[in-house]
């Protein structure tokens, strides 16, 4: 048992005694016991090669970084409704070579308001994109909105990153 196993096991028992909301012993060693069970599911069924080349460190701020992202997704699109929008299906491509992370890549493209994940193929990433109708079709810039928006964080949580060129 190494210190990433005990890292983890009291990080998921804290979220445990915070989703608890007690702190009492019984609560306490409850967590334990059922991080020590996922523990033991995920070292059985999650292919720790896929994840090797993962930094979870730099990857931790992402999710509080997406939600401010989606808010400001939706403001967007709310001006681009009210103007009256114009439905396009764009391929663009990523850098990311992590399968992981061009799957939470494409989950974050799907969360953000005016934009769906249509397809995934290598690195291919096929989606509806909701655009003002009076604005024309640039996929240039719909590839450097979402480098710049979600790409270059999760580029940041892959080790080694040879990136695949545009």
């Amino acid at each position: 048992m190494g210190k990433h196993t005990v890292f983890t096991i009291v990080a998921l028992t804290l979220v445990w005694i915070i989703l608890a909301e007690s702190i009492s012993v019984r609560s306490v060693v409850t967590g334990v016991v059922i991080s020590i069970i996922a523990l033991i599911f995920v070292h059985k069924f999650l292919p720790f090669k896929e994840v090797s080349n993962i930094n979870f460190y730099k990857l931790a701020t992402f999710p509080f970084y997406l939600i401010g992202q989606i808010y400001v997704a939706g403001f967007q699109i709310i001006k681009v409704i009210i103007k009256g929008p114009k439905v396009d299906i764009v391929t663009i491509r990523t850098k990311i070579e992590a399968d992981v992370l061009k799957v939470i890549l494409v989950d974050s493209i799907t969360l953000m308001p005016g934009s769906i994940l249509l397809d995934l193929d290598g690195n291919k990433i096929t989606l509806l994109w909701i655009r003002d109708k009076n604005s024309p079709l640039n996929i240039a810039e719909v590839e450097a909105y979402i480098e710049r928006k979600l790409e270059r964080r999760l580029l940041r949580a892959q080790r080694g990153s040879g990136a695949v060129s545009r």
